[in-house]
């Protein structure tokens, strides 16, 4: 085991040095020479060290062979952003009319610990006047203690980490007191520029009467959108189907026609009540097996969608 640790320890420092391995994970360089030597076994603190700065799991570690990556730059997601998201008390999806009601905030802070690795913090809050002071306190808050301690006292906190590849961003959140967690996933723009938010998509457990597994579109922003309530709430729908009934339709005329106007053999010996029920019953299915067929299964962020809700954010109001 200490064997193939070091192994691939020392795959990691040939991509990284051993003077980066310990400012990632705050371990001295001599710790790090002594562990790729083999000279000591791997600690569980520096095992989990290793995964929060790297991304590599403790059993690929110990047993596995790793390949090193390019590494991605995550320090353009370091900042505090807005997160827009619905409502999900309500089961299946069934929303308020009052839109207020439906369209919740947030906030989400991403930034260094000791350990250089990119932390998480939440709070989610119902009160978008609340969160925009929030979120300027925030901005002008340097110390990563800090902004936990500002978070916390806001309620509803969450805590996580970020890790992230070539393509997306991923964070993952949880909160102690009452056992809840949530994943989001963000795209990761091919860019070296500053973040500044996106739409993405998050798994989280409702608050309603029942807690149970929720899926939904989310969006977070380091500016305030200069948009309605109503139209952010309509950027984070699911998907609406597009449905073609153009050929049903000529179907049922048909049908029709047969029946009322052409008059053939079978119409002839049909009367006008079961006439009725063959149109009715037609309808029925017809329009069933439509709709059955464009029922939301899963939803894709794409990158034009995230394109245009990039722009949007960009145009939005600085909080400083």
């Amino acid at each position: 085991m200490v064997e193939k640790f070091s192994e691939n320890l020392k795959k990691i420092a040939l991509k990284f040095s051993q003077k980066e391995i310990a400012l990632k994970t705050g371990f001295s360089q001599a710790s790090i020479n002594n562990y790729i030597s083999g000279a000591r076994e791997p600690s569980i603190s520096f095992l989990m060290a290793l995964k929060s700065a790297f991304g590599f799991s403790s059993d690929d570690l110990l047993f596995g062979n790793i390949e090193t990556k390019d590494s991605v730059a995550c320090d353009k997601f370091i900042g505090n952003y807005i997160v827009y998201y619905y409502n999900n008390t309500m089961y299946k999806g069934n929303v308020h009319n009052n839109i207020s009601n439906t369209l919740n905030y947030g906030i989400l802070s991403l930034f260094k610990d000791n350990s250089n690795a990119i932390k998480a913090c939440a709070s989610f809050l119902k009160d978008k006047k609340e969160i925009v002071l929030l979120l300027k306190e925030l901005n002008n808050i340097k110390s990563y203690k800090k902004i936990i301690d500002l978070q916390k006292e806001s309620g509803n906190f969450y805590t996580g980490q970020l890790n992230a590849t070539n393509q997306n961003m991923f964070i993952k959140l949880s909160n102690s007191s009452n056992g809840d967690e949530c994943f989001m996933i963000f795209n990761n723009p091919p860019s070296p520029n500053e973040y500044i938010g996106g739409i993405g998509t998050v798994n989280s457990v409702s608050r309603g009467r029942e807690h149970n597994p929720c899926i939904q579109y989310a969006m977070i922003s380091k500016k305030l959108i200069e948009k309605s309530d109503a139209e952010i709430y309509s950027y984070l729908q699911l998907d609406a189907p597009t449905i073609n009934f153009t050929t049903s339709v000529k179907e049922i005329i048909d049908l029709v026609k047969r029946l009322y106007i052409d008059k053939d053999d079978l119409a002839g010996a049909l009367t006008d009540a079961q006439k009725e029920a063959i149109v009715d019953n037609n309808i029925k299915f017809r329009f069933n097996e439509i709709l059955d067929a464009n029922m939301f299964r899963f939803a894709k962020i794409s990158n034009r969608e995230d394109d245009f809700i990039y722009k949007m954010i960009k145009e939005g109001e600085e909080i400083e």
